[in-house]
Formats: structure tokens, sequence, C-alpha cells
């Protein structure tokens, strides 16, 4: 009986069944560590990052722009509806902020990036184990028998475990890794949308000597690549060129495979046996369906490239590389741990090795026996998986020699480095099988069993996986405990600030060194200063959740990253936070603002606040008629206004600093005068006026295309929906004064539509 590779199983319904061994074992064990996991994320109050509360005031900005009483959200900022990375994140607390408070939102999608990390990687290990048992190329798993025409096609005691999937188990460690504790949700969850998608094409196309895949498993392919260019650029670049090189190697491989080894078992001759276009086709058709992805990936390129770029050092990356900083977020604790998992890694390579000669050797004696068909010697030394080996490789030189920010972009380096081993992971050959004896061959495969010393391989290297992501996690909770104890004193105050607020950090205009918010201290409770990430760094954003609070000191509206931009900055704040570190630079400020709360870590300012100005109603009390059509002269109970006519205190004036501009009106309706102010943006007008019941009347008008506007007034809603047009559309509204001043706002309800606001008047019920 001679044995030769064939694909007879192809399409087999009972092969899967066979391979299902039970692992209920190992399922519970991955739950208690999932569970475990989770722990330090739900059971304190912060989850200590450096940029995730950023991320989350950014995601209130969105859910609240569009809320016609938050009109300093839409001065000071402007929403970059546009398609580009780092949406995924945003839009998923944008979805939760309807459902539950921000910090929980923050938690539900931290548990999200930490269990997706995990069973992307699972997924894409059984992808690749899957992919191996249903190829026609692939040496190690399509042996059958000739003579028996059906026969046995696979040894009973076929498991999955083969291909090293408890090599998955690394992710506990991944999962809670640098770029994590910086906040970067977006790139977190991009890690396993790449091995998410990589996993789907190896399961459907990684192997296979044609290019097969059904139009649904393309669509599929592309919406996966697509989720990932929206959630991280850099990911999905990665996952485009690992997609490329694994095509192109198992391409060639299986090319050369089928050709000179799959035919050399029927004919002796050998040789090649295809043309030249039944290679180029498959590759061609390939990289046709790629083109988009291409062009995607370098439009994105190019439209940033830039001169310059931030390079670490060979020495600095080096130490990086065997220190697995990409694992290190807060102290260096962790280093020792990274590098016990690189051993790990190390090991697994000298078994992969080893049982790769151990192969060979039995090959080349069954072969010397006559049991199989005589092979070139690169088909005993090259298997499939060698491609993630060329991919990882592939990485590390790129690793070494791209910037560590450049192209609008940072962490480039630290990015890729993640993502080194876990490709690699594929290539570990930790199970295997091995013929003992030529009975055994003899005995259609049945018996084969695997060695011992793999068997006691995996149990040693699962067990010191699980070890380590224990270790790492406790030392990560310790850190959390400590840290969430200064973060909590942080805090200047418990809850949000008032509604229609400005905050900045530092002193005014962000001028103070190192803004905005810099820590630059020493944790009391964490007994040092945090090393690598400072959680400290935007703790100010969870006090700007509320409503309609602007934060001057946004990074991300610094950025073309984030659907955030600034529209106005330049603004006085009403409130300041100042870190200990700078509270001796406040000196200047005591004359504007006041020392509203401190602790040991920072101080809260509030600048001074005016009293209402109530003079314009000390010598008419039956009412005022503001009139926004004349320049600024007061005239008994008629005052006139400009756009430039803002309140600072004499008892009226317009709150915002947006772009506002007279109208004069050629038309007239019934001797009216149609001059007035109009705007595409709110129009926010304050004026004081002493407590009690007033009656609101206004004259609105509109020169060009009809506008719908609402009016909101003291933060209720109390006109809504009208449409302005040529004609003049009258107002009128009863609102209960408390705080001695009405603040009124006109809200387009259509981006760029214009409004008009020719008069107001205000009249005291009790003059009616």
């Amino acid at each position: 009986m001679k044995l030769q590779f064939n694909t007879p199983y192809m399409g087999s319904k009972s092969i899967w069944s066979k391979l299902s061994v039970p692992k209920t074992g190992f399922h519970i064990l991955i739950a208690i560590l999932l569970f475990l996991h989770l722990l330090p994320v739900w059971c304190f109050k912060y989850f200590p990052t450096q940029d995730g509360l950023s991320h989350l005031y950014n995601a209130h900005i969105l859910k609240s722009y569009a809320n016609p009483d938050n009109y300093l959200l839409r001065q000071v900022y402007d929403l970059r509806l546009t398609l580009f990375p780092n949406w995924s994140s945003h839009l998923i607390l944008l979805a939760l902020m309807y459902l539950v408070p921000p910090l929980i939102c923050e938690k539900i999608l931290l548990t999200i990036c930490i269990t997706l990390i995990l069973l992307s990687l699972f997924y894409f290990l059984n992808s690749v184990a899957w992919s191996n048992l249903h190829s026609a190329n692939h040496p190690s798993f399509s042996l059958t028998t000739q003579s028996t025409g059906s026969g046995k096609t696979f040894p009973k005691r076929i498991s999955l475990v083969f291909s090293g999937n408890f090599l998955g188990l690394v992710g506990f460690i991944y999962a809670f890794n640098y770029l994590l504790h910086m906040g970067f949700y977006n790139f977190t969850l991009s890690i396993s949308l790449f091995f998410f998608t990589l996993g789907y094409w190896c399961r459907h196309q990684w192997l296979h000597s044609q290019n097969n895949l059904t139009l649904t498993q393309l669509a599929v392919t592309y919406i996966l690549l697509i989720f990932t260019y929206f959630t991280h650029y850099q990911s999905f670049s990665l996952l485009v060129i690992t997609i490329s090189v694994l095509a192109v190697f198992s391409f060639a491989y299986s090319r050369i495979y089928a050709n000179y080894v799959l035919t050399s078992a029927d004919d002796e001759s050998g040789g090649a046996q295809h043309s030249i276009q039944s290679y180029l086709k498959p590759i061609a058709t390939f990289f046709g369906l790629m083109l988009p992805l291409y062009l995607l990936m370098f439009s994105y390129y190019l439209d940033r490239r830039g001169p310059g770029g931030d390079y670490h050092s060979f020495e600095e990356l080096t130490d990086y590389f065997l220190s697995m900083k990409s694992l290190v977020a807060f102290r260096d604790d962790h280093i020792i741990i990274g590098q016990l998992l690189l051993a790990v890694f190390a090991v697994a390579l000298v078994i992969t090795l080893l049982k790769r000669l151990q192969q060979i050797q039995t090959i080349l004696r069954d072969k010397k026996d006559g049991l199989v068909a005589t092979q070139p010697i690169w088909a005993l030394l090259v298997r499939p998986e060698d491609g993630f080996l060329l991919m990882a490789i592939i990485l590390t030189v790129m690793y070494y020699q791209l910037p560590w920010s450049k192209y609008g972009g940072g962490w480039i380096n630290d990015r890729i480095h993640l993502y080194i081993f876990l490709v690699l992971l594929p290539f570990f050959n930790l199970g295997g099988y091995r013929f003992n004896s030529k009975k055994q061959v003899n005995k259609n495969l049945d018996s084969i069993d695997e060695t011992r010393w793999l068997l006691y391989s995996r149990t040693t290297l699962g067990s010191v996986i699980v070890v380590l992501s224990l270790w790492h996690l406790g030392l990560n909770s310790h850190t959390y405990a400590k840290l969430n104890a200064d973060l909590v004193n942080a805090m200047p105050i418990t809850e949000q600030l008032p509604a229609h607020t400005i905050l900045a950090s530092g002193a005014g205009e962000c001028t103070l060194p190192n803004c905005p918010g810099e820590w630059n201290g020493f944790a009391v409770a964490f007994g040092q200063k945090p090393k690598y990430v400072d959680p400290f760094g935007h703790l100010e954003c969870y006090l700007a959740i509320g409503q309609d609070v602007a934060y001057l000191n946004n990074y991300e509206a610094d950025t073309d990253h984030f659907p955030t931009v600034y529209r106005q900055r330049n603004l006085t704040a009403d409130y300041l936070i100042v870190r200990h570190t700078h509270a001796h630079q406040m000196e200047t400020e005591k004359k504007e603002y006041n020392l509203v709360m401190k602790n040991g870590y920072s101080r809260l300012y509030r600048r001074k606040e005016t009293k209402p100005n109530l003079r314009l109603w000390q010598e008419e009390a039956t009412g005022l008629t503001i009139d926004f059509g004349q320049t600024p002269v007061e005239a008994g109970a008629e005052i006139s206004v400009n756009v430039d006519t803002l309140y600072q205190g004499q008892g009226y004036g317009w709150v915002t600093d947006t772009q506002r501009q007279p109208f004069t009106s050629s038309q007239r309706q019934n001797q009216a005068d149609l001059d007035g102010i109009c705007s595409n943006q709110d129009g926010v007008f304050r004026v004081d006026l002493p407590n009690g019941r007033y009656i609101v009347t206004s004259t609105h008008f509109t020169q060009g295309k009809p506008c719908k506007i609402d009016l909101i007034a003291n933060g209720k809603r109390y006109i809504r929906n009208v449409t302005l047009n040529q004609h003049l559309v009258m107002t009128s509204y009863s609102i209960t004064i408390t705080d001695q001043q009405l603040t009124q706002i006109i809200h387009p309800r259509q981006a760029g539509k214009v409004w008009g606001w020719l008069n107001c008047n205000i009249k005291p019920m009790s003059a009616e």
C-alpha cells in the first residue's frame, strides 16, 4: 500500500464532527479567566487611561451637539462628519450614552475591547487550523490510502489542538496592553477586527489553489476590511499588507507544490504541468479584487505625507522590543512578564523546528522504504504556515524602519510591535503526529498518536501563559486600586460643572507650561509618578461631560483624526483647573478668578461673576423693547443693539461671539422697518431683568430661503419648528424669571439657513 497526497476529504460532511473533540475544561478555563480579567474594569470607578475620558467627552459632544440649548458647544466646536478612520469607538460610546451613564459607557466599551481581542485570536487560530485540514496542498493533513480508494481520510484522534490553539491564551496578556491604557480605544478595537478579518480570509481562501470566494464571502471580507479602516488606519493598512503577503506566499506554495509534488505521485516525470496563464490568472484576480483597498490605503497616506518624522534610535527600539514594552503601562514590573512571554515564544519556536525535523526524518525514512512518493527537499522544509513567519519578519523590519510619528499619527512602532508575535502564532506547530512504525501506517493511520513530549510541552506552555496572565492581571489590579485613590482625590469636585460654562486647564487660555492638563506630579497613593501613561492627562474632560460645558483644551479637536474640531477657541473660561504643581502660576489670575475648591492634587477657580444690571427697569417698569436694527443708542424703554453688543455686565448683549450680520431690506410691509440682525449660527441674547413673570414677543424675518428655527429661553424650548420667510413672523410666550436674567437662543434647525431677528419686546405680566 502506498500513501499519496490527495484531497479525498474535500466536501465531506463527517470530517468536522470527527475533529470536534470535547474541550469543556478548556472552555471553562477561558470563561473563568475572562471573568477575572473583566473584574478590574467594573470594580473601580475609573479605569486609568490617558485619553479615555477625552474620547468619552467627545462622544458627549456628538450626542449633545444637536440639542438647541447647547449653544456653547456649537460656538466652540464644529463636527467633522466625514468618512475617516477613528469612528468606531466614538459611535459605540455615542449609542451607549443614550442608555447608561458616561463612565458605564466606557466600561462597556472596555469590556468589548478586551473580550474581542481574546475571541478574535482564537477565531484566527481556529480558522488557520480549519483551512489546513481542508486544503489540498497541506502535506501534513492530506494523507490517505491509494489502495482502498475511499478509505479513512483522517486519524480518529485528530483534534484542533494540533494547531497550537491554546496559544490564544496570550490574548489575556495582550488585551491589557500599553496602548489600551493610553486610551487608544479605536486602535484596540481594530486589533480584534484585524484578526477576525484575517481569520475569515484564512478560513475561506488562504490555502486554496483557486480564488474561490463566493460573492457572499467576498462581501463579508470587504465589509470587515472597511470596518477596520473606519476603526483605525494603521491596522487596516497592516491587514491589507498581511493578506497580500499571505496570498502571494500561499499561491506560490500551492502552485509549486501541486506541480512538483502532487503530480509526481501519478506521473513519474513530474515537471511543469500548468501554463503561465494558469499561474497569472488567479493572482491577477486577487490583486484586482484588492485594488480598491490599495487605493484607499495609499490615498490616505498620500494625503498626509510630509517631511520629517520622529524616529527612535535602534537601541531604543531594541530595548522596547526585547522588554515587550507594548505590554507595559504604569510601571516596569510588567517587563519581566513580557520577557517570560518572549521566552514562551522562543520555546514554541524551538519545538516547531524540532517537530519540523522530526517530520522530515519520518518522511525520509518512509521514502527510503518506498512508502511515500518521492518529493523534492524543499517540500520537506517549507510549510504553508511559513507565510506567517514571513509576515512576522516583514513586520519586524517595518518596526525598525518606520518612524515613531509621521503622516499625522504617532506610536507607529508601538502599534506594529503588538502585531509581530500575534501574527506569528499560527507558525508554531505545537501539536502534530508521528508515524511510530511501518505497522501503524499499514493500519490505515488509525493508531497515529502524539508524542508525549509535545503533549507535555503544550501543557507546560499553556500553564505558563495562564500564570503570566494572572500575574499581569494582579499587577494591573494593584495599580488600578492605587491610581483610583489618586484619581478620585484629584477631582476638585464630584459632580459636573454647571450648564452653559466654559472650562480650561491652566491659566486663562492655556498659557501655562505643559498644557493641557499635564500632571508632572507624584501620585500619592500610587507611591510614584506613573512612568509611561499619564492617567491624569485629560481628567478635566469628565467634569465637562454635562449639559453644554465647552472644554477649551480638548486635544482631539486640535487634530483631524476625530469627529470634533474647534470652531472658536479664543474665549474666556468660566472655570479653570490648575494642577498643584502649577498653583503658584495662578497669582496673576486672582483678580479675575476666585478659588472655589482645592485639594492636594488640583485647584478649581471660577471667574468672578457680575451682578445683574437692572438699571433699564428703574425708570420704566411697563416693558422693554430691544431693536436689532439700529446703532446702539438708548431711547427710553427701547434700546438698540448691533452685532458687536456683547453681554459684559451692562444689562444686555450677545452671549456668544458668533458670526452675525446686520441686514436692511428694500422691501417694506405695512410700513414696517425690516432692519435687523441675521446669522446662520445660534443667536444667543441675554438681558438682565427683575424676577417675575413676563410675556416675550419677537419679530422675525429672512431675506433668503425659508428657515426653520427653535427659540429657547432659559433652557426651555418655547417655540418649536417655526418657518421664517420673507413675511414678518411673530412669536410670543410667557416665562417666569428666577435668576434675574433672560437668555434667549435662536437656533436654526437647518445647517446653513439664515434667520433674521428684528426686535424683541419684554413686558411684565403685572403691566397687563
